[in-house]
């Protein structure tokens, strides 16, 4: 008999929005030697392009779009002399505070990717930021297409999936972890990744790969299998 369960699929994708491969800019990888580990273990999964997203939070690690752009070119560089196949570029993962707000105010470019300038974003894992909407609004207006970094993943969100629902409805995008559902980060962030993909909630995946020893369990979450969402990877341009 068919059942929805019988529909699901292993995630297959030849693009990462998510990872931390720059040396020693935030608390990704330590080495360029880390960095090209992982891509070549990505490049052996099939994937073809790596879109790096340090973080930029000022508390803890203020970089800068200068600093990410730099960071990348060298790891791309060296990845080029070793013959991997991936196409890394330059994004960052922003943390919603009153920085980020500043910088929008005074429409500092964003590190952004894609025909849909799309912005990668996260928050506390214990607590909504209060200036969560106007951020959203002000990144909307001035063109930039928001993307939530590992929903499944705050403490704040794990009984309020109608908050996600709406702003989803508003436009902003949701990115799930692929560790994730192999319980990298335990079991109840497990369970509501898989909520999330079988309420057709989830726009983007990615490794959020910080180190080489995630790969395992990164390998793990590749081969569990969801239901089907229209993920948007592979179609950013």
């Amino acid at each position: 008999m068919f059942s929805w369960f019988s529909n699901k699929q292993k995630i297959h994708t030849t693009t990462d929005i998510h990872s931390h491969l720059v040396p020693g800019i935030d608390d990704g990888v330590k080495s360029t030697s880390e960095a090209l580990t992982i891509l070549r273990k990505l490049a052996s999964w099939g994937y073809e392009r790596v879109i790096t997203t340090p973080h930029i939070y000022a508390e803890y690690y203020p970089n800068t779009p200068e600093v990410i752009k730099s960071g990348v070119a060298r790891v791309q560089e060296a990845a080029q002399a070793e013959g991997i196949p991936v196409k890394l570029e330059a994004a960052a993962e922003y943390f919603i505070d009153e920085t980020l707000m500043e910088r929008l105010k005074n429409k500092e470019e964003l590190l952004c990717f894609g025909k849909g300038r799309y912005v990668l974003v996260e928050t506390g894992f214990y607590s909504k930021p209060l200036i969560f909407q106007e951020v959203m609004f002000a990144m909307k207006t001035q063109g930039y297409t928001p993307i939530l970094a590992h929903p499944e993943r705050y403490e704040y969100l794990q009984s309020d999936f109608g908050w996600l629902r709406q702003i989803r409805e508003q436009g902003v995008k949701l990115q799930v972890s692929i560790p994730s559902l192999a319980g990298l980060y335990g079991p109840q962030p497990r369970a509501i990744a898989q909520k999330l993909f079988g309420e057709s909630l989830v726009d983007f995946v990615g490794s959020d790969i910080h180190k080489p020893g995630q790969l395992e369990v990164l390998k793990k979450g590749l081969q569990v299998k969801v239901k089907p969402n229209n993920l948007l990877n592979d179609h950013i341009g």
